[in-house]
């Protein structure tokens, strides 16, 4: 079957002498897998170089009993002016790749998701702040895969004040029903609020939120433990990006 869609790119790596193997997020097939057959040989047949995030046309031939399919067209639309050069962006970039290519699973099509990443991308040449947690929550939301913030988990009432965070449970639970997960760690209202409101709000609305330093750790350390837990595995990225993008703020 010949298939046509837009495409970001979320990773490549070589296979063989001459070929690559790349990794789309596409808005009609979800996350696809494909070889490009002669790239490194002939870097001029596709009219994209596959730079990390950028969109892109392609069109590949499905195969039915493999989860590699063959790209036998990939043209750039758009690389959003990513370039080593900028921190950045391309520290951005590629923390949004390596998440996209965690959580979402093989040919499961969301258009949603990719809609928010188009928004992302729009928005990585001047972020008006650190945009990382408002994509973790956006995109865990959108998938299907959030922590459950509305309530308590063990007894279902809503948490005004005082909450703690169990990874376990996957979500909060309110002091009274602590006994549910005794290595639950405490949640400051701030952090709560914030997630309840980035979920519920536009992305625009999202980046001019303005977020206590505080309140900024809490949600990161809280979604990549959860990310952590319930995945298996780590971003490999997080360590260096988080460390580039702090002192980057530092020096702004």
């Amino acid at each position: 079957m010949i298939c046509a869609t837009p495409a970001v790119v979320l990773r490549t790596f070589d296979f063989r002498e001459t070929s690559k193997i790349a990794v789309f997020f596409t808005r009609d097939f979800g996350k696809v897998k494909g070889v490009l057959k002669g790239i490194r040989r002939d870097p001029r047949k596709f009219g994209s170089s596959l730079p990390v995030l950028s969109l892109n046309h392609i069109i590949f031939y499905k195969k039915r009993h493999s989860e590699i399919h063959l790209i036998g067209q990939c043209d750039l639309l758009d690389d959003f002016q990513i370039r080593g050069d900028d921190l950045e962006s391309f520290s951005y970039a590629h923390f949004c790749a390596e998440l996209l290519d965690v959580i979402m699973p093989l040919e499961d099509p969301h258009p949603g998701v990719f809609g928010l990443v188009l928004d992302f991308l729009n928005a990585i040449k001047k972020p008006p702040q650190d945009m990382r947690s408002v994509f973790m929550i956006k995109i865990l939301s959108l998938s299907g895969f959030k922590p459950h913030f509305d309530a308590c988990l063990s007894c279902q009432s809503r948490l005004s004040g005082e909450a703690f965070f169990s990874l376990k449970k996957g979500g909060l639970l309110c002091r009274k029903c602590l006994a549910a997960d005794f290595s639950a760690t405490s949640v400051l209202p701030g952090a709560v609020a914030s997630i309840l409101y980035m979920e519920r709000s536009s992305w625009a609305d999202c980046l001019r939120l303005k977020l206590m330093p505080g309140v900024r750790r809490q949600l990161e350390e809280v979604l990549h433990c959860f990310l952590h837990y319930h995945v298996g595995r780590s971003l490999k990225t997080r360590p260096k990006i988080h460390d580039l993008l702090e002192f980057l703020s530092s020096k702004a």
